[in-house]
């Protein structure tokens, strides 16, 4: 019996690839196709397919909403996110929210089938690139204050104690300011303070940003 699976990703040419790939394979049966994340949770409502492949960054509700909202609304369906980033915050996000694997798109049309049959069949999946990234970016952080700190929470109280406000942090970073207040928070709740100041006073006194 194949594998039902939906698709969801905003760039046409890769999603049309990616259709292409698995229609080629009798493994697989391609039911619905979304361009964005609203589409994907109303079709993975209406299909209820066995495998949702999701990207991480879609408009009208993105992949980890996505993610939240077919984990919720259909508990059967698995999810694997298939994504450009590697970024371990990115798939701690993604599985947090409910998927079942993470894998970069630029893995080999195999490794994609492969992964997309493993969380199928219940198991979960993480490309063996983003496993060794996690790994050196663990073993970075021992090595450095604040283990407990994610690699960008700790550029976030860098630049914090560099004397740098979420504006000018979000800039730097590439990121939004939602996203550098998130990390914030993280930040004091982890190292024990109860504000900004004091987290930067305790970076301070172990050499960070001094």
């Amino acid at each position: 019996m194949s594998i039902r699976v939906l698709l969801a990703d905003d760039h046409p040419l890769f999603r049309d690839g990616l259709r292409a790939m698995l229609d080629g394979r009798a493994a697989f049966d391609v039911v619905a196709v979304a361009g964005n994340g609203t589409d994907a949770v109303r079709l993975a409502k209406e299909h209820l397919p066995d495998v949702a492949v999701l990207d991480l960054r879609m408009p009208n509700g993105d992949g980890v909403a996505a993610t939240t909202g077919i984990h919720h609304a259909c508990p059967e369906t698995r999810i694997l996110v298939l994504s450009s980033f590697d970024d371990e915050h990115y798939v701690a996000q993604a599985l947090a929210a409910g998927a079942n694997g993470y894998i970069l798109k630029a893995a080999a049309p195999d490794e994609i089938a492969d992964a997309i049959s493993a969380v199928a069949s219940g198991t979960s999946v993480l490309s063996d690139t983003i496993l060794a990234d996690i790994a050196l970016r663990t073993a970075a952080r021992r090595g450095r204050p604040f283990p407990q700190l994610t690699e960008r929470e700790f550029d976030v109280l860098e630049a914090m104690a560099r004397g740098k406000n979420s504006d000018e942090i979000a800039r730097r970073l590439g990121l939004s300011v939602k996203t550098v207040r998130n990390n914030i928070s993280n930040i004091l709740v982890k190292l024990g303070v109860r504000d900004r100041a004091a987290a930067v006073v305790v970076a301070h006194q172990h050499g960070v940003g001094a």
